[in-house]
């Protein structure tokens, strides 16, 4: 279910992050290849997209509008606070036990309260409590608790 049929667009916002400035200028221009939307359902596509070549799209201006882009390295820079949800996908397999530990604890209070954190499919939270999680399905947490 898109956010969009509960929330008009103008009240969402995403901030997405990369240490990579090169990955962030290639976001910004939300340019997708047909065969990433496939499994996208037409009528998402038709709305949230518009066609730009035989194998590419756009995304939408009106979703571009939501997105603010910004760079963070997550062992040094402060995080943002009162997020709903993280999305943190593969990254965490890169780093070491100890900078997890410290990502999880930086997760939980960039979080809201009731805030949801969802990784990867390689990645998992070993004794999520610890670090103020719950899990509450595959590879979703929730903040149960600040720390």
């Amino acid at each position: 279910m898109i956010l969009s049929n509960f929330f008009p667009l103008s009240k969402i916002r995403i901030l997405a992050t990369d240490i990579d400035l090169d990955a962030i200028e290639k976001a910004k221009q939300g340019i997708y290849l047909s065969r990433s939307v496939k499994d996208l359902p037409a009528e998402y596509l038709k709305k949230y997209f518009v066609r730009v070549g035989e194998e590419t799209y756009k995304i939408s201006d009106d979703i571009k509008k939501c997105v603010e882009f910004r760079q963070l390295n997550l062992l040094r820079d402060p995080y943002p606070k009162r997020m709903d949800l993280i999305v943190c996908r593969n990254v965490l397999i890169y780093f070491t036990e100890e900078a997890k530990s410290q990502i999880y604890i930086d997760f939980n209070r960039a979080l809201a309260d009731d805030g949801i954190l969802f990784l990867g499919s390689t990645e998992q939270i070993i004794g999520a409590n610890k670090y103020g999680f719950k899990p509450i399905y595959t590879f979703f947490y929730k903040k149960v608790q600040s720390i």
